[in-house]
């Protein structure tokens, strides 16, 4: 199910097509890099979708009780988060819903909080909207990374933080946050009046060894100030539908919330993910279940291909598909390390100072590919590093 490629030139693909060099992908480069599977989405998924278009109208389209009841029963049955339909809001995606957050919540030259290196739509959306980055570093800590609580206490308590940017699993760190540091977030934001954007949208991709904890179900009162970000996009490959589920309790909140929406000119979901979401949500646990026990061991098989190689450390990533690879001690720089994974490597990737000054030297790597492919591609760039020491 998983281990079929396929070439995706000439679809519009943002990984495939329009960002990648012209003539790369024929050399024998393969995209490792943007944010989409190179899996196939669940066979139910696209015959809800072929149904749906096979009848001929693409309409304005609403999230129906059948499209909520399927929300809230995936949200209840897969992360025991219990919610009512009505604090469901539909928006064209997370990046969007934070755009309008930051406009609903906050007033130009506020600050909004971010922790560093962090997916980088986080910095683009805070700067676009005239307000002001107010950054919390992650601090790196072994193989992983941790929050930096005083320094994150201090920020949150300036007059003109508004809102906090809280990505739960962290996309590139790998991070799966504990329920006590979610804890913590949480009564620091609720304490200072701070409004938390929580993204969770790669919260069913995890390892067997962590789970993913909903910020509202570490404690009741999180609900009061909380925006919490979700969609069938990462999870079910369908980034594409431009869809996602914003759960917001308190209905002051969601109000302000929605107003907003509507005046950024938001009005009705794409009338393909109705069908698509509705099936995903309802018929394809067994394909999240299998996908993630597929990235497990090609994130495994990274590890082990890399072993020997001390000038790459690799930090454990504990969810979602994305390897955050430290490169500093190869002594490139950031234009060097690009030109060097593509041209010598075949590896198309992100690169680190994407995700902010403290990413540079380092590479995000999408692991969510067949793995023969990933196997040929990671020796690749072991043996282009054995060459050069």
């Amino acid at each position: 199910m998983f281990d079929k490629a396929f070439n995706r030139k000439n679809s519009g693909s943002y990984k495939w097509d329009t960002t990648v060099p012209e003539g790369l992908i024929e050399r024998g480069a393969y995209p490792l890099s943007v944010a989409d599977m190179e899996f196939q989405t669940p066979l139910e998924v696209r015959e809800a979708i072929k149904d749906f278009t096979e009848k001929g109208f693409f309409c304005y389209t609403d999230a129906d009780k059948a499209y909520r009841d399927s929300v809230r029963e995936f949200l209840a049955r897969r992360h025991n988060f219990e919610i009512e339909n009505d604090w469901i809001t539909c928006v064209g995606g997370v990046v969007f819903t934070i755009n309008t957050a930051i406009r609903a919540f906050t007033n130009e030259g506020d600050k909004v909080i971010i922790q560093s290196p962090v997916y980088y739509p986080f910095s683009k959306s805070i700067l676009n909207n005239k307000r002001i980055i107010a950054d919390n570093p992650l601090v790196p800590e072994g193989n992983t990374y941790k929050m930096n609580f005083p320094d994150l206490e201090k920020i949150a308590a300036q007059d003109d933080v508004k809102l906090m940017l809280l990505c739960s699993p962290h996309n590139p760190v790998g991070r799966v946050w504990t329920k006590e540091e979610l804890k913590r977030v949480g009564e620091i934001c609720l304490k200072n009046n701070v409004v938390l954007v929580s993204d969770e949208i790669h919260f069913d991709l995890v390892r067997k060894n962590q789970e993913h904890i909903v910020i509202n179900n570490v404690d009741d009162s999180f609900s009061k100030n909380t925006v919490i970000c979700t969609a069938v996009s990462k999870t079910f490959n369908l980034a594409g539908l431009g869809t996602s589920n914003i759960i917001i309790a308190d209905k002051a909140l969601r109000e302000k919330f929605q107003t907003q929406l509507s005046a950024d000119g938001y009005s009705c979901i794409n009338c393909v993910s109705r069908p698509a979401t509705i099936a995903a949500y309802t018929k394809c646990d067994y394909w999240i279940d299998g996908v993630n026990d597929y990235i497990e061991e090609n994130i495994r098989l990274v590890n082990d291909i890399l072993s020997d190689i001390p000038q790459i450390k690799i930090y454990d990533c504990q969810g979602t598909y994305l390897m955050w690879l430290d490169m500093r001690e190869l002594g490139m720089s950031d234009d060097e390390l690009d030109l060097f994974l593509q041209n010598e490597c075949g590896i198309i990737q992100d690169p680190g100072f994407w995700f902010g000054e403290n990413g540079k030297g380092f590479t995000r790597l999408n692991v969510a590919c067949p793995r023969d492919i990933l196997e040929k591609s990671i020796k690749e760039l072991r043996n282009q590093i054995l060459k050069r020491v």
